[in-house]
């Protein structure tokens, strides 16, 4: 028997069964189901079976809290389910009635499902932009920048996302299950250095003559790709259900290019880019306004947003910041603030409790700091303890708040434990020292706040310093 198929039956038989089960993905810890009837999910009985942190519906997904080893379970899960590539789920999935409700779940549904197969490239490259930054000239000043070191740290963390387009006509193609090779070809074209050049000279020019292209740098763009493969699937699959099969080898691709280029240069990729300026456009007049206060509501609340699974949808927000402006300066520079408001509340909570419950506490202090996973804190003492719930709003709110006056912005994606202040690094050598100081003021006011307060009756500052002194 294979190590996960209890846990997996269990799930199989509280989700509805197999025959419910249209798709699954996962991410760093969540099994992710799509589901053909949510009526038929047992939600509370998923929740108490053993090896599930928690489990919740977010839009139309419904996802179970597993932690860093669902990529173990998810190969055996899928398996179990009878899921694969060559399962015929997803062709029926494509032929339910379109309903406006579920269009932004959809939209964010697709959105998600292209950019976690990215998320590696991200966090790699990103630890080549940060050690760039932190051992150049702007902080430690240990290399030149024009030292063989430096240069490769440059040109392999630049890489990670200027051709974000290829990369997430990648994920995008396979989110749609449609043709890779041309959606890889599509997102190579944005920033083809013959499409470069003819931008960088800025004279007009007309796809095959005549259909006028706009004149736009698609480099480190996530959008234009988004969109470029979505209408892909379409023309693609046109082509293929209606392509002579003598020549449809040749005339699948052939055709499909001649529609797509003109369609993707002077439509889709422009529109795409408008949306993220736009977007971005949105985000900095936001901060312009409210921006320390923007920063501290986030870093006060975006655990309830991690536990709701309410954030990938402004995670999105955060990475075309990014991916357009070079940085965010609100939604992961909140987040990650928010981070450190956690482990102080944890370590305090840890501190203050006793019996069993320090046991489990210290797990989680290991797992949440060293480890980076937040869910069995989550769900485990912040979502089920009042107090906790606020030294958590007040540590992070304060932390927020001296790090939007400090003008904070994140670069760059890392590790999500203690190491978290690095995705700080990467711009200006005074942001990551900012970053620094607003991130250790949210977890020793967490720390403090959680002490004083405590977490449960009879265990306020006055009990835990009279217990101490009896010892």
């Amino acid at each position: 028997m294979a190590k996960y198929t209890e846990f997996c039956n269990q799930i199989l038989n509280n989700v509805g069964g197999k025959e419910n089960v249209s798709s699954a993905v996962h991410c760093m810890t969540r099994l992710r189901l799509n589901l053909k009837d949510k009526s038929k999910v047992n939600v509370e009985a998923v929740r108490s079976i053993k090896g599930a942190v928690g489990a919740q519906f977010s839009g139309e997904q419904f996802q179970i809290i597993i932690g860093q080893h669902v990529s173990d379970v998810y190969p055996e899960f899928c398996a179990m389910a009878g899921l694969g590539i060559e399962s015929a789920i997803d062709e029926n999935l494509d032929k339910e009635p379109f309903d406006i409700k579920k269009l932004p779940s959809k939209v964010l549904d697709y959105i998600s499902g292209t950019v976690v197969p990215l998320i590696p490239i991200m966090m790699g490259a990103g630890f080549f932009k940060m050690f760039y930054s932190v051992l150049g000239p702007t902080l430690m000043n240990v290399f030149p920048e024009s030292a063989d070191i430096m240069q490769t740290l440059y040109i392999v963390g630049n890489a990670g996302f200027y051709f974000m387009p290829v990369f997430a006509a990648y994920g995008a193609a396979k989110k749609l299950n449609t043709s890779i090779p041309l959606a890889l070809l599509l997102g190579v074209l944005l920033i083809d250095p013959n499409i470069i050049n003819i931008v960088g000279l800025g004279e007009p020019f007309n796809i095959y003559g005549f259909i006028p292209m706009q004149l736009n740098n698609y480099a480190n763009g996530i959008l234009p790709s988004l969109l470029a493969v979505f209408a892909l699937k379409y023309v693609f699959d046109f082509f293929n259900q209606h392509m002579l099969k003598s020549i449809k080898v040749i005339g699948v691709p052939f055709c499909t290019l001649v529609i797509m280029v003109p369609l993707m240069m002077c439509v889709l990729a422009p529109v795409g880019n408008w949306i993220g300026m736009g977007l971005s456009w949105i985000f900095s007049t936001l901060y312009d306004f409210v921006g320390p206060l923007a920063i501290a509501l986030i870093a006060a609340f975006w655990p309830f947003l991690v536990a709701t699974g309410m954030h990938i949808a402004v995670i999105q927000i955060a990475l075309i910041n990014i991916t357009t402006l070079g940085y965010d300066p609100i939604v992961l520079a909140g987040s990650n603030i928010a981070n450190y408001a956690l482990m102080g509340m944890t370590l305090a909570y840890f501190l203050r409790v006793k019996g069993e419950e320090k046991q489990m506490a210290g797990a989680n202090v290991i797992t949440l700091i060293v480890g980076g996973i937040s869910e069995p804190t989550l769900f485990g003492i912040l979502l089920r303890n009042k107090k906790a719930m606020a030294t958590q709003i007040i540590g992070g709110f304060i932390g927020g708040l001296v790090g939007g006056i400090l003008g904070v912005a994140v670069y760059t994606l890392g590790a999500s434990n203690f190491l978290t202040v690095l995705q700080y690094a990467g711009g200006p050598g005074q942001n990551f020292i900012n970053a620094c100081i607003a991130c250790a003021v949210a977890f020793v006011a967490a720390f403090i706040v959680g002490v004083i307060l405590g977490f449960g009756d009879g265990d306020g500052l006055k009990n835990f310093k009279g217990k101490k002194a009896s010892k």
